[in-house]
């Protein structure tokens, strides 16, 4: 179970001021457990066991399964929370390293260049392909799609339709009429989840399941994360992490702390951070009392923004993934002296504890305010795990801010000037 320490803001809010905040938004917290704050349409995702029944679990052992077994090359074409939370257990599992399928990621780009480098890519391998788009009104998947079945039909022929699986919605002109009409594979992007909510769905399962993941451990985090929360509903529900973040934050923005930094230790982890980034910036970024999602890889990075946390503006609050992976790899003896004869002999798994110890004791001692989320292991189970309790986190944050959860306006905004912008170019 992932442990959540608020602890290191008792330098910046009141004893009791989380607890406090929690029974003043009763109501709120209310709404949110009942499903009843927001769009009601877009509410799918609230309870995992829905989007996570055992027809769809089969189907999806049997098609990844084939496509493990025939790939050398399986593309994952999707943008957004279309593709972040595949990629955050299949990078922070590692997975991309354990044997075939190689995974390329395509539709998250519009570089003529990345394009083409994939394209190069493929030359002599058997390649398969997910695309995942719940619609084609986002340009990237719908482009690379185009890309990608031009190159399929001209190397297979006509056959090239049995590597394609697509993962969409239902409708004219949309996934699952032209899988109909192409003979593609078919799975449903389910209408009432968006696509940073939609880890718990085909969306994020099959790929993670073609790269070998352990998608039933992913499923039960989740599950964990809900069912501890609503169990709880009607006692305690203000004991429960995704209340508590949620507030911590709202709290510390009213005191002037505007950005946080999200602060994780593990480079295979970056894909996780990147998904925070999104849910957290594109649920809550719609007025300007939302917090500013940011995120860092320590121990680089603290050769580069640690300094501004530490000694800059004071309008940064931090939090530590505190989600380490041992490997046993011992420091090896030295023939001359290069100041670290202290470590000799000891496994480097030390040190990466070690780093976030140090860290979060000097930006505290500095007057930041700290949070932390630890877990004793890394694996499927505990990324669901926290997925689940950030998704509904950031619903929390979202109701505390008064915005809807589930649009993104601005988003839709840059789509419609790009299709001027490219109307305008041809």
């Amino acid at each position: 179970m992932i442990k959540f320490d608020e602890s290191g803001l008792d330098k910046t809010l009141p004893s009791g001021a989380i607890d406090k905040f929690i029974a003043d938004n009763k109501k709120i917290i209310t709404e949110v457990l009942a499903g009843q704050y927001g769009m009601a349409d877009a509410l799918g995702w609230f309870k995992v066991a829905e989007n996570t029944g055992a027809p769809l679990m089969e189907k999806i052992r049997v098609k990844a399964a084939e496509i493990k077994r025939d790939a050398d090359v399986f593309i994952l074409a999707g943008v957004g929370g279309s593709n972040r939370a595949a990629q955050s257990v299949i990078e922070g599992m590692e997975y991309h390293r354990k044997g075939k399928p190689k995974i390329l990621y395509m539709g998250n780009t519009l570089s003529a260049n990345e394009i083409n480098n994939c394209l190069e890519s493929f030359e002599g391998k058997s390649v398969y392909a997910n695309i995942i788009a719940k619609n084609f009104a986002t340009l990237e998947p719908a482009l690379a799609f185009r890309v990608i079945r031009s190159w399929m039909n001209k190397k297979y022929g006509p056959s090239y339709s049995s590597r394609i699986t697509v993962t969409g919605s239902y409708g004219k002109g949309q996934l699952a009429d032209i899988a109909q009409s192409n003979g593609y594979s078919f799975f449903e992007f389910p209408a009432a989840v968006g696509g940073r909510f939609s880890a718990f769905t085909a969306v994020g399962l099959l790929p993670m399941a073609v790269m070998g993941a352990d998608i039933e451990g992913f499923v039960r985090g989740g599950l964990n994360s809900e069912l501890r929360l609503k169990s709880g509903a009607k006692s305690d529900a203000g004991g429960h992490e995704s209340v508590r973040y949620a507030a911590a934050r709202h709290l510390l923005r009213q005191k002037g702390f505007t950005a946080e930094a999200f602060s994780y230790f593990e480079p295979s982890l970056q894909m996780l951070a990147r998904w925070w980034l999104q849910l957290h910036g594109e649920t809550e970024g719609k007025n300007t009392q939302a917090v500013l999602p940011t995120m860092s890889c320590f121990s680089e990075d603290l050769h580069a923004i640690g300094q501004y946390y530490q000694e800059g503006g004071r309008f940064f609050f931090e939090t530590f993934l505190d989600f380490f992976k041992p490997k046993k790899i011992n420091l090896p003896a030295s023939a001359w002296d290069d100041g670290l004869s202290y470590l000799e002999g000891k496994s480097l798994d030390c040190l990466n504890p070690a780093v976030s110890k140090a860290t979060s004791d000097a930006h505290y001692g500095a007057g930041v305010p700290v949070l932390k989320f630890s877990a004793d292991k890394v694996d499927e189970e505990t990324i669901g795990e926290f997925m689940y309790m950030q998704m509904l986190s950031t619903y929390f944050s979202a109701a505390f801010l008064g915005v809807e959860p589930f649009d993104q306006n601005g988003v839709e905004s840059y789509k419609r000037n790009l299709a001027r912008e490219l109307t305008f170019a041809t």
